[in-house]
């Protein structure tokens, strides 16, 4: 199956959903789970792309192969993969055996429920921190489909308008995100660290923003700005914890959304250089070879 994206990549929460034959099943409010799913039955996206929504993918049998910004994960029995709309997304391969239960949110859903800001953060901490993927074990994992299993009945409840039967979604669903914090809290006790130190929230903040702006800004000042510190301390903290200095951070998204336009034919090199909001195609073309040693077109050549 052909699979249409948005000139700006991004997929449609229901538009993705009926494409691979899993359409939005909880009354179209941006909500889909599925428990017991044959992977291998459903069309593969072999492209890369962002989507309007988060996905949580649970493993229960077989192997799964995908990848997020570029790098290649493998999944197998009891893993957890948390992916969220700004990573940038492709199934590789998955085994015939390969057995999943998957749950996909939008968020005008969080919007809609109102989940506490501060809760909201925690969650994203952990999807965005540490590796999107979770080696659970058979505990964890058979607790996640439990909830799993509680939302298809719920989603269920609501398509026959059963009384009160968005707000026990919507209970059931926070209830979720809740356990997925407290699983990421003993992740983090796992590598011997239980707080996050001023310095991990400020690189969290500057990356999360990069994450959200780069397109429009790749000035370090912008940032510094934003995060109320001077650039100085800005690029030093982010090169002491990541070892990259913001600079290069900044520049490490741009590039990384370069490639993933450059994937798509029906955009022009300048189209792109404007996208990205560089002055000119020459200019996009000079940054672009001096951060991966191929031209645009090079790159384009060697990927189509």
């Amino acid at each position: 199956m052909a699979h249409k994206k948005e000139r700006e990549h991004i997929y449609k929460h229901a538009a993705f959903m009926q494409e691979n034959g899993l359409p939005d099943m909880a009354g179209n409010i941006g909500l889909s789970v599925y428990t017991d799913i044959n992977l291998a039955e459903f069309d593969a996206v072999k492209t890369d792309f962002r989507s309007d929504f988060f996905t949580i993918l649970l493993v229960q049998k077989g192997i799964f192969r995908g990848h997020i910004n570029r790098q290649e994960l493998m999944l197998d029995a009891d893993s957890l993969l948390v992916i969220a709309p700004k990573m940038i997304k492709r199934m590789v391969s998955v085994e015939k055996d390969c057995v999943i239960s998957a749950m996909s949110f939008t968020m005008d859903l969080i919007s809609e429920i109102g989940i506490p800001p501060g809760k909201w953060e925690l969650y994203d901490y952990f999807t965005t921190k540490y590796s999107p993927l979770w080696h659970l074990n058979k505990a964890d994992a058979q607790l996640v489909y439990q909830h799993f299993k509680q939302l298809v009945f719920r989603c269920e409840q609501l398509v026959k308008r059963a009384p009160f039967a968005k707000e026990l979604l919507h209970h059931t669903f926070f209830l979720l995100l809740y356990e997925l914090s407290a699983m990421g809290t003993r992740y983090l006790e796992q590598k011997g660290q239980t707080t996050v130190s001023r310095k991990e929230s400020l690189v969290m903040n500057f990356t999360s923003l990069v994450q959200s702006q780069f397109r429009e800004h790749r000035h370090l000042q912008f940032y510094a700005e934003q995060l109320y510190v001077t650039p100085k301390y800005l690029t030093e903290t982010v090169k002491e914890l990541t070892g990259k200095n913001a600079g290069e951070v900044i520049d490490d998204f741009v590039t990384l959304e370069a490639k993933l336009l450059l994937d798509d034919p029906q955009l022009s090199i300048s189209q792109i250089a404007e996208i990205l909001h560089f002055s000119d195609q020459s200019f996009f073309g000079k940054f672009f070879k001096r951060h991966t040693g191929f031209s645009p077109r090079e790159f384009r050549n060697l990927h189509l």
